[in-house]
């Protein structure tokens, strides 16, 4: 028989045999007829991926695989977790089937999840690389579909007034407390920074190191330390003597900021909402506003873009000062002349 149990699983497992290939997998479920219905599928499925040559019969998760073997980005875990997501609801389906009709029932799906409209374009554009790849690369569809994307426009960065992140910090355990201060002086992202061992630290200097492995950028980055980060530091090597890391709590490496005490902490100051990324967001805010350029803020933040740091122009324009008198000079000089005529 096609379906069969498996000792310890509690779903019914189908057997396949199709132009001398066989299929044996889970059809995960335990319900009979569910288990039946899967099977027929499935079959008509291999039967028009190696019978008859149709390259769209290729499942989703499948191309998934393929795009997370052969797609190298950065970004993989954050793939990783989008797949997963995808693969409740297509997992099984032939690629060929997951058309615009399909793609929008999709967007619903996230929308009633409860995902905001720009996070539901990011799942969409790994879906619309996805089934491009699987068109113009690798030839399993005749053309992608059309993935309909709303466009939603990023909220402005949020960031802390020096006020507020002392608010934060006096709620914040020591070691999250330091991570917090370190973080708001050098820009460092989360993991870049837990990334950080005492080897690639030099405190008479004042300098740091981040190898490219660890920024987002995949460029080796430099970090000259400032005084109050120097003292920082000192004050981790206090609270933690032994070991490689720089961050640690109990003697074991820090793996995320975002934790329980972090949230407890911006609930207690009054700051929700608030992620641990607004602090990098706080580190290049209070960097314009005390006058360093742009370009200046993207070397020290590790940014790869000058396009990247715009979005942070608008909290100093003291720097077009002396544009906009000269605009308005020549318009007053303008507005007189034609008082005079």
């Amino acid at each position: 028989m096609p379906l069969y149990r498996r000792p310890g699983s509690p779903h019914w497992w189908v057997r396949i045999s199709v132009a001398g290939r066989k299929t044996r997998r889970s059809t995960g479920t335990a319900d009979r007829r569910e288990a039946e219905e899967f099977e027929q599928r499935e079959r008509e499925r291999l039967w028009r991926q190696y019978k008859l040559g149709d390259r769209g019969a290729v499942r989703f998760a499948e191309a998934a695989a393929r795009w997370l073997i052969e797609t190298r980005k950065r970004s993989k875990a954050k793939d990783e977790t989008i797949i997963a997501w995808f693969e409740q609801h297509i997992k099984d389906e032939p690629l060929s089937a997951i058309d615009t009709d399909a793609i929008i029932e999709l967007r619903r799906l996230a929308e009633a999840d409860g995902m905001s409209p720009a996070t539901v374009d990011r799942y969409m554009a790994l879906l619309r690389a996805i089934l491009r790849k699987s068109a113009h690369e690798w030839r399993y569809l005749d053309h992608a579909p059309k993935v309909p994307m709303a466009h939603a426009k990023s909220p402005e960065p949020r960031w802390l007034r020096p006020e507020e992140f002392e608010r934060l910090c006096r709620h914040l355990p020591k070691h999250l407390e330091l991570a917090a201060r370190f973080a708001v002086l050098t820009g460092l992202r989360m993991r870049s920074m837990l990334a950080l061992t005492w080897d690639r630290i030099d405190l008479q200097n004042r300098r740091a190191w981040i190898p490219g492995e660890q920024m987002k950028a995949g460029r080796s980055h430099g970090i000259p330390l400032s005084t109050e980060a120097v003292r920082v530091l000192q004050q981790l090597r206090a609270l933690n003597p032994t070991g490689q890391y720089v961050f640690q709590w109990r003697g074991k490496r820090i793996d995320d900021c975002n934790t329980a005490a972090f949230k407890a902490a911006v609930k207690a100051a009054g700051l929700e909402p608030l992620r641990w990324h607004d602090l990098r967001h706080t580190f290049a805010s209070w960097a314009v506003q005390s006058g360093v350029t742009l370009h200046e803020l993207m070397l020290l933040g590790g940014w790869s873009s000058y396009s990247m740091v715009l979005r942070y122009a608008h909290l100093a324009p003291d720097h077009l000062a002396h544009a906009a008198e000269r605009v308005g000079t020549i318009g007053a000089q303008r507005v007189a002349g034609g008082t005079r005529k």
